[in-house]
C-alpha cells in the first residue's frame, strides 16, 4: 500500500519540502495602485503562511508598465519596489513556509491603452469573441454591465497591431529583470504565469497566436517566446534557482491550446531547466461559458489532464482545480496524480485547511464556486469570500478603500514658511517610526515662480537635507527621498494636481495660509484621497476625530489603527455630537471600533448638540485647545453640498491655526 500523503516530504531543487501542500497564486487586488506591496498583501501572505503550506506563491506580479491586470496591481518592474517585495517574501518566510513570486504581463488583457499581442485579433475568432463577452456579462448586475461592455470593446478595438520586434525584445528583458529582483528580494523561487490568457500563453495559443508568422503559427513559432523568456532569464539567475511555469493544459476555446500540445511544450519546459509545472485549465475567453463553468463546478476536475502530465515530466507537477478536501488531495498523492496538491480558493476559503487535514478532520469550509471573489476583483473591489465571517468581509471592504487611496506621500512646499511648518510637524508627517500604512519615503514638491531666488534656492537644499535625516531616523534606510521642482505657469492648485495625478498620490500633506486660496480649494477637488492641510498650532499631538457614524467615520478609523494611534505623546480624543435620532450610540461605537480592528476600548465623548453641529465641534476644538482633527470627507457633490451642507467644510472654514486630516 502507498503510503505517501500530504504530508510527506518532498523536494523541489535544492529546497526540501516539509509537506505536498501548496498554496497557489490567486489575484488579490490588495497592492497600492501604484503597484506597491500594501500591508494588506504581507498580511494576506503572511496568513497563508502560517496555514502550514510548504510554499505559497504570490500571484500576479506585473514585469513592465503595460503588462498590469488591475489598477491593484502587484509590480516588479522597477527597483523601487524591491523593498516592498523583500518584506513580503519575509512575511512567508518568517512563518516556516518557501515564498514563490508569480512575474506576468497582461498581454492583450493588460490595464493600458495599447495593449501587447502577438498578433492581430483573429476575425475568424470574432463570433465566439462575442460569445464570450456575453458569457462574461451574465456574471454581473445590469448596472455593472455597460460600463464593462465598453471597457472590453474599447479593449477589443485596440487588438489590432501585433507586437514589433522592438515590443518582444523589450518584454524578455523585462521578464529578466523581474526574476533579477525577485532573487534580490529574497524570494526562493519565481513562477511565470503560461495560463489564464496572458501573455506568455497567448504566443502559445493557435486560438490567439494563429496567423503564420517567425513567431506565430506552427507549434514551434509559437512556443518561442515563452522560451526567449526562459533563457534569458536562465541567464540571469543562479543556476540552482528554482524556475517554475504555471501552464495551461486545456483552453477551452476553439482551435485552442489542448493536451497533447501542453504535453510537448511541458517537455521541452523540462530541458530547459524549469523545476516545476502547475497545471491549469481554461482562460478569460472560456471560464465563463456554461459549458466550462460546470465542468469546473467538480472537484478535482484537472485530475485527467494532470496524471497525464505527471507521467509526461520528470520535474514535480502541482494539481489544480477545485481539490476541496483533504480526502481527495490524499488520494491525488497516493494515486501518483500529482506530486503536489496546489489550494486556491480552497486555502482562502478555509485558512485552517491544512490544520484540520493533519488533525484528521475532514470538515473543512469549503468554496461553494460562487465566482463573488473573481467578480470583486474584476470590479477593482480587492478579494473577499462570501463564506467569510460578516465582520472580516467588512473590514477587508475598508481596508481596500484605504488601500485605494494609497498612501503614497507628496509634501507640497510653495514658501519658506511651509518648510517653518513641515519642520516643527514632523511626528504627523513620520508618525511612530513610520507606521506600516506610510510605507517609503514621501516626494516633495517644491512650487516657485518663473523668477530665480537664491535664497530659496539655498532653504530648498537645507531643508532637503532636513527631510534626509528625519526619514533616515524613521527607518527608511533603503529609501530614497524625492522631489521635483515646478515652476507654476498657470495656477499653484493645478500644478499640483497634475504631479498626483502624474506620480499618483494619495496623501497629500500642505500647509495652511489664509492669504492663498488655493491651498483649501486643494481639499475638495482631490477625491478618494488623504489630504492633510498642517497648521501652525503647537498642540499638534492633542488630536481632535469627530464621529458622525457614518461610513466616512468607519474609513478615519481604520486610517487612525494603521497610522496615528501610537503616536509618541499624542491624545486622542473621540467626539460624537448628539442629534435629536434616537440610535444606539454606545452600541454602534463598540461594533465601529471592532470592525476597524480595535482590540481594545476606545472612550467615546457625548456633546448635546446646540442645533449646529459645526459650531458644536469648533466650540470643542478651542475649549480643549486641540491642534489637530481628523475627520472624514463624505464625498458629496457640489450640488449635494450645496443642498446639505458639509460638516467637513464648515469646520475647516472656521478652524483658525490647526492642522486637518480630511479622508475621503
Amino acid at each position: 500500500m502507498n503510503t505517501v500523503n500530504i504530508f510527506s516530504p518532498f523536494r523541489i531543487g535544492e529546497h526540501q519540502l516539509k509537506n505536498r501542500l501548496v498554496a497557489l497564486p490567486v489575484y488579490t487586488g490588495y497592492a497600492y495602485p501604484d503597484g506597491r506591496v500594501s500591508p494588506e498583501l504581507i498580511e494576506h501572505y503572511g496568513q497563508l503562511g502560517r496555514s502550514g503550506v510548504t510554499m505559497v506563491v504570490v500571484a500576479n506580479a506585473a514585469v513592465s508598465p503595460d503588462g498590469v491586470t488591475s489598477t491593484h496591481a502587484l509590480r516588479v518592474d522597477r527597483d523601487e519596489f524591491t523593498s516592498g517585495l523583500s518584506r513580503l517574501a519575509e512575511a512567508i518566510k518568517k512563518q516556516g513556509a518557501l515564498a514563490c513570486l508569480q512575474l506576468n504581463h497582461a498581454g492583450r488583457f493588460a490595464k493600458t491603452d495599447r495593449p501587447l499581442l502577438p498578433c492581430p485579433l483573429d476575425s475568424n475568432n470574432l463570433a465566439f469573441n462575442v460569445t464570450a463577452l456575453k458569457d462574461f456579462m451574465n456574471f454581473f448586475p445590469l448596472e455593472k454591465r455597460f460600463a464593462l461592455t465598453r471597457y472590453f470593446l474599447k479593449q477589443a478595438n485596440s487588438w489590432r497591431r501585433p507586437m514589433s520586434p522592438e515590443d518582444r525584445q523589450r518584454i524578455i528583458v523585462s521578464f529578466a529583470n523581474a526574476a533579477e529582483r525577485a532573487y534580490r528580494a529574497g524570494f526562493d523561487m519565481i513562477e511565470l504565469h503560461g495560463a489564464n490568457g496572458y501573455l506568455l500563453c497567448q504566443f502559445l495559443s493557435p486560438f490567439t497566436n494563429g496567423i503564420h508568422t517567425d513567431w506565430g503559427g506552427t507549434f514551434h513559432k509559437r512556443i518561442k517566446f515563452p522560451l526567449m523568456v526562459v533563457k534569458e532569464i536562465r541567464q540571469r539567475l543562479p543556476i540552482h534557482f528554482p524556475i517554475g511555469f504555471r501552464l495551461l493544459v486545456r483552453e477551452g476555446v476553439p482551435g485552442g491550446i489542448e493536451l497533447p500540445e501542453a504535453l510537448a511544450f511541458a517537455k521541452i519546459l523540462e530541458q530547459e531547466g524549469i523545476a516545476y509545472l502547475s497545471a491549469a485549465a481554461g482562460s478569460y475567453y472560456s471560464i465563463f461559458s456554461p459549458e466550462t463553468l460546470k465542468k469546473m463546478a467538480s472537484p478535482g476536475y484537472l485530475q485527467k489532464e494532470t496524471a497525464q502530465l505527471t507521467v509526461k515530466v520528470n520535474v514535480p507537477v502541482i494539481i489544480s482545480g477545485r481539490v476541496i478536501r483533504p480526502s481527495l488531495a490524499n488520494e491525488i498523492i497516493q494515486r501518483g496524480v500529482a506530486d503536489l496538491i496546489g489550494l486556491g480558493r480552497s486555502l482562502r476559503v478555509d485558512i485552517k485547511w491544512v490544520a484540520k487535514a493533519a488533525a484528521g478532520k475532514n470538515n473543512v469550509k469549503t468554496c461553494i464556486n460562487c465566482y463573488g471573489c473573481v467578480k470583486r476583483v474584476i470590479l477593482e473591489q480587492g478579494f473577499s469570500c462570501p463564506r467569510w465571517p460578516k465582520l472580516i468581509q467588512q473590514r477587508t471592504d475598508l481596508n481596500h478603500k484605504l488601500i485605494s487611496r494609497n498612501t503614497k506621500r507628496l509634501w507640497v512646499i510653495a514658501n519658506r514658511t511651509d518648510m517653518q511648518l513641515f519642520t516643527a510637524a514632523l511626528p504627523l508627517l513620520l508618525p511612530h517610526g513610520q507606521p506600516k500604512q506610510f510605507p517609503g519615503c514621501p516626494t516633495i514638491l517644491f512650487l516657485k515662480s518663473g523668477t530665480r531666488d537664491e535664497l530659496m534656492e539655498n532653504d530648498r537644499h537645507r531643508f532637503l537635507e532636513w527631510s534626509k535625516k528625519a526619514t533616515h531616523c524613521a527607518g527608511l534606510f533603503d529609501e530614497q527621498l524625492r522631489q521635483t521642482v515646478r515652476v507654476v505657469k498657470d495656477s499653484r492648485d493645478a500644478e499640483v494636481l497634475n504631479e498626483i495625478k502624474q506620480g499618483r498620490y494619495g496623501a497629500i500633506f500642505l500647509c495652511r495660509d489664509q492669504r492663498q486660496r488655493w491651498r483649501q480649494r486643494l481639499l475638495y477637488k482631490l477625491r478618494q484621497k488623504v489630504v492633510v492641510l498642517i497648521g501652525s498650532n503647537v498642540h499638534r499631538t492633542k488630536i481632535l476625530v469627530p464621529v458622525d457614524f457614518s461610513p466616512a467615520t468607519l474609513l478615519v478609523l481604520v486610517f487612525l489603527h494603521k497610522s496615528y494611534m501610537e503616536l509618541s505623546g499624542s491624545e486622542i480624543t473621540f467626539l460624537h455630537v448628539l442629534d435629536d435620532r434616537e440610535r444606539p450610540v454606545g452600541k454602534l461605537w463598540k461594533e465601529f471600533i471592532k470592525i476597524a480592528g480595535f482590540n481594545k476600548e476606545l472612550p467615546l465623548e457625548l456633546l448635546a448638540s446646540t442645533g449646529n453641529v459645526v459650531s458644536d465641534l469648533l466650540k470643542s476644538i478651542e475649549a480643549g485647545n486641540y491642534g489637530t482633527v481628523i475627520m472624514g470627507k463624505r464625498g458629496l457633490s457640489g450640488i449635494k453640498r450645496w443642498l446639505l451642507g458639509s460638516i467637513s467644510a464648515g469646520v475647516v472654514r472656521g478652524l483658525r491655526d490647526q492642522t486637518i486630516f480630511l479622508v475621503d
